[in-house]
Parts: C-alpha cells; structure tokens; sequence
C-alpha cells in the first residue's frame, strides 16, 4: 500500500489492495520534509500517518472487504509496535521519488 504525494495532485492511495506493506512515497518534493496535512514526520526516513485518514483518501476502495482487511493490517502494525496510540497514526517508511 503506497501514500503517495505530490504537490500537484496531494496524497492518494496507490496498491490499496497490497496490505503487506506501507509507506509514504514523495514525488517530486524539494524538501526533506515537505508539509503534509495528516502526516507527520518522525525523522527523514519515517513518518506517521492517521490511521482514519487511509481510508478517506482517493484511491481506498469502499467496501466492506477492504475495511476489514485494513483494519486487521492496523492490528498487525500495532502488534509490531508501529502504531502511535496517542495520535491514532501508523508509522510509514518514506521512498522519494524524482
């Protein structure tokens, strides 16, 4: 499952189907750390992303199916330590792209 934003079209969610991996892919960002409305960077190569905030992006299928499955990828991710409880976010690995 990939977060992906740019500045032109802001964040969408590309490979939603995919829930065996999670991260944020930046496309053409100068910055490191680019302001990004419900995504929160923990250091250059990390972020943390709302966990409501997934589903509500263009590009998340709207079925009961798909809900399900993402909300058992949440438990795994907390499971494993990479969910921030106090800020209802998972944690992402960031790929930057050109």
């Amino acid at each position: 499952m990939i977060v992906d934003h740019s500045p032109a079209t802001g964040l969408r969610l590309l490979e939603a189907d995919d829930f065996k991996g999670f991260k944020l892919r930046l496309s053409g960002h100068a910055d490191t750390r680019p302001a990004i409305d419900g995504v929160r960077f923990v250091d250059d190569g990390n972020v943390l992303i709302g966990i409501d905030r997934v589903p509500a992006l263009p590009g998340a299928p709207d079925t009961a199916a798909w809900h399900e499955a993402y909300r058992a990828m949440i438990a795994y991710a907390a499971g494993k330590g990479w969910v921030d409880a106090g800020s209802n976010a998972i944690r992402a690995h960031v790929e930057r792209w050109p």
